[in-house]
C-alpha cells in the first residue's frame, strides 16, 4: 500500500479499518471510506483498493461496521454487486437498506430475496423506488398481505390491469389492500370499476376523485407529518426561550415522548433534546445543559432518570451526545446539511437497535437528504 498514490483514500482510515480492535473506531473509519467512494472520482488503483476494502468491511464480524457500509452506500451505483449480494444475505438491520435502495441489484437478485420468505426483506423489495412488473408478480406470489399492500400503494411499482385484477381476486376481502389500490394514480378503468363494486361508499368517492394519498399509510401519515413538522418548526437560530416554550407545549400535548427525543437526536437537534429533558425532569434548561455535557457519566444518567426515560432511550441519548460532541470537536467545519447527514448515519449505525418506527423515520430523512443532494 505504501507504493500506491492515494489522493482520496486516507491511509490512516485504512489502517484503522484493518487493524483497530475497537469496533466503533472501525465503523467510523468504514463510514469515512464509504463517503469517499460515494463522492469522489477515484483512480483505477484506488477503485481496486476501495473494492477490496468494501469486501473486507462486509466480512467484519461486528454488525456496526457492516451496517455503516450498508447505510452509507445503500443507494450508490459504485457499490460492487458482489458486496451488495453479501449484504442482502445479512441480518435485517444491514440487508434492508440495501434491498430497499441499491441500484446495483437486478430483478433476479431481488426475486431470490423474495424466495427467502423473510417478511421484512420482502417488504423492503416492495418499497423500492421502482418495482418492475415481474417483481410485483413475485411479491404477490411470495409475500404476505402486508407486502402486497405495500407494493400496491407504491406508485413506483408497475401494476398493469392483469396484475391488479389478480391482486383483487385473491385479496377481495382485504380492506388494507383495497385501500392501497384505491390510492394509485394509474388504475385502468376496468380495475377502477371492479374496485367501485367492491369498495364501500366512502372508498368509491375517493376512487372517483382519484385521490393521491396512499391508503396504506393513511393512519400513519398524520403522525409522521406531525413529528416531521414539529421538529422542522424549530430553527437553529431560535432562542433558548423559544425552544423551551416549544418543549413545554409538546409536553402539554403529550408528545414529548422517547420517540420524539430519538428523532431529534438523529437530526442533531441537541438544543431541542436539552430543553425537552429539562421539561421532563422538571429542572432549568441551564442545569440540564450542564448535566448533558458533564464529562462524567453520572450527570447525564441522573438527568435521563429524572426525565423518566427507559433504558433504551437513555442509551440513545448517551450515544447521541457522544456523536454530537465528537463531530463538534473534530475541527472540521461542516455545513448544516452534511452535519445532519453524519448525525443521521451514525445514529442509524449504533450498535443496538432503536425502535423500527423511529429507524424508518430517520431513514426517510436520510433518503430525502440524499435525493436533495443529488
Amino acid at each position: 500500500m505504501g507504493e500506491l498514490a492515494l489522493e482520496h483514500l486516507s491511509e490512516d482510515d485504512i489502517r484503522v479499518l484493518v487493524r483497530h480492535p475497537d469496533p466503533e473506531k472501525r465503523a467510523n473509519a468504514a463510514q469515512r471510506i464509504c463517503h469517499v467512494v460515494r463522492k469522489s472520482v477515484l483512480s483505477d488503483a484506488e477503485t481496486s483498493l476501495a473494492t477490496d476494502l468494501l469486501k473486507f468491511m462486509a466480512k467484519d464480524a461486528v454488525e456496526m461496521v457492516r451496517r455503516a457500509l450498508a447505510i452509507t452506500l445503500r443507494n450508490s451505483p459504485d457499490l460492487p454487486r458482489a458486496v451488495a449480494l453479501k449484504l442482502i444475505a445479512d441480518v435485517d438491520n444491514i440487508a434492508i437498506p440495501i434491498i430497499e435502495n441499491s441500484p446495483v441489484l437486478t430483478d433476479d437478485d431481488l426475486i431470490e430475496v423474495l424466495k427467502s420468505n423473510a417478511a421484512a426483506k420482502v417488504i423492503a423489495v416492495a418499497r423500492r423506488p421502482k418495482v418492475s412488473g415481474d417483481l410485483v408478480k413475485a411479491i404477490v406470489r411470495y409475500g404476505d398481505s402486508k407486502a402486497v399492500a405495500t407494493v400496491a400503494a407504491n406508485d413506483g411499482a408497475l401494476i398493469d390491469a392483469d396484475i391488479a385484477e389478480d391482486i383483487l381476486d385473491f385479496y377481495y376481502d382485504d380492506d388494507l389492500i383495497k385501500e392501497a389500490m384505491i390510492s394509485r394514480t394509474d388504475l385502468p378503468n376496468s380495475v377502477m370499476e371492479k374496485l367501485i363494486t367492491m369498495a364501500s361508499e366512502e372508498a368509491a368517492v375517493v376512487l372517483n376523485k382519484r385521490h393521491n394519498i396512499p391508503g396504506l399509510q393513511a393512519a400513519d401519515i398524520a403522525g409522521r407529518a406531525r413529528e416531521r413538522a414539529s421538529l422542522d418548526l424549530i430553527d437553529e437560530d431560535q432562542t433558548d426561550r423559544e425552544i423551551r416554550e416549544f418543549s413545554l407545549h409538546m409536553a402539554q400535548m403529550g408528545r414529548l415522548s422517547p420517540s420524539f427525543l430519538i428523532r431529534a437526536i438523529g437530526l442533531g437537534r441537541m438544543s431541542v433534546v436539552k430543553h425537552s429533558l429539562a421539561v421532563l425532569a422538571g429542572i432549568s434548561s441551564n442545569k440540564a445543559g450542564l448535566m448533558m455535557y458533564d464529562t462524567g457519566p453520572f450527570g447525564l444518567t441522573s438527568l435521563c432518570k429524572q426525565a423518566g426515560l427507559d433504558d433504551l432511550s437513555i442509551r440513545v441519548v448517551f450515544a447521541g451526545c457522544a456523536i454530537y460532541r465528537d463531530l463538534e470537536i473534530s475541527g472540521i467545519e461542516y455545513d448544516q446539511g452534511y452535519f445532519q447527514t453524519l448525525m443521521l448515519e451514525r445514529t442509524l449505525t449504533l450498535p443496538f437497535d432503536i425502535p423500527d418506527p423511529d429507524k424508518e423515520w430517520l431513514m426517510e430523512r436520510l433518503d430525502a437528504k440524499d435525493q436533495k443532494a443529488a
